[in-house]
């Protein structure tokens, strides 16, 4: 999934990047309101996140670190994005479930720092 985010960074696809993204996401912003409960706020903060770069922006989180038992995951690391040339770096974690009616790990909650 994380090799897919990446990738669909890169590409600027918004679909592909909340392919994975669960309906009813909780998301933590180190900006604007702070707080996001819903897929379509989180599609606004990764369409204008996108869109602050003309090019290329490339996204990677090298420590990832991974935990999983039965239907619920948690990963966690240091994001690292390269837009326009400039690095900056997060701390993010993730909490996934595996829904049962698609068969696939959704993001439930996101939080960054």
């Amino acid at each position: 999934m994380y090799a897919q985010w990446f990738d669909r960074t890169a590409a600027k696809d918004l679909d592909g990047l909340l392919e994975h993204i669960a309906p009813d996401i909780v998301s933590y912003e180190p900006a604007g309101p702070l707080q996001y409960t819903a897929i379509d706020d989180v599609r606004e903060v990764c369409r204008r996140g996108l869109a602050s770069s003309p090019g290329r922006i490339d996204f990677d989180i090298p420590d990832l670190t991974v935990q999983a038992n039965g239907d619920l995951a948690v990963a966690w690391g240091l994001d690292r994005i390269v837009a326009n040339g400039v690095e900056s770096r997060s701390r993010g974690t993730r909490v996934f479930e595996l829904r049962n009616a698609s068969g696939r790990w959704c993001t439930s909650t996101c939080r960054s720092r």
